[in-house]
């Protein structure tokens, strides 16, 4: 099964004219729409537990830093908001 897995997953080449054809895709129809964002979360969420799976250690990892970093930016965010709000009262008084 795992085997059957990692060979059904491995990279392949597209065939010829695949950028063309996508490209012409695009004209045809328009610029192409973003995913809703439930629809978006749902599929990073199934790709990192693919990563997981397929991953192992590594994956818990990169998991783990990606949530040590949202963290750090949440925190970033919360300190520049006190600061523009801080300069804010001092330019009004």
């Amino acid at each position: 099964m795992d085997n059957k897995l990692k060979a059904a997953l491995r990279r392949k080449e597209p065939p010829p004219g695949f950028t063309e054809r996508v490209l012409a895709a695009i004209d045809r129809d328009g610029a192409m729409t973003a995913c809703p964002p439930r629809r978006a979360w749902r599929a990073v969420a199934a790709a990192a537990l693919l990563v997981v799976i397929l991953g192992g250690g590594e994956a818990v990892r990169i998991v783990r830093a990606k949530q040590q970093m949202l963290a750090a930016l949440h925190i970033t965010g919360a300190k520049l908001r006190g600061a523009r709000n801080h300069v804010h009262e001092i330019s009004t008084r």
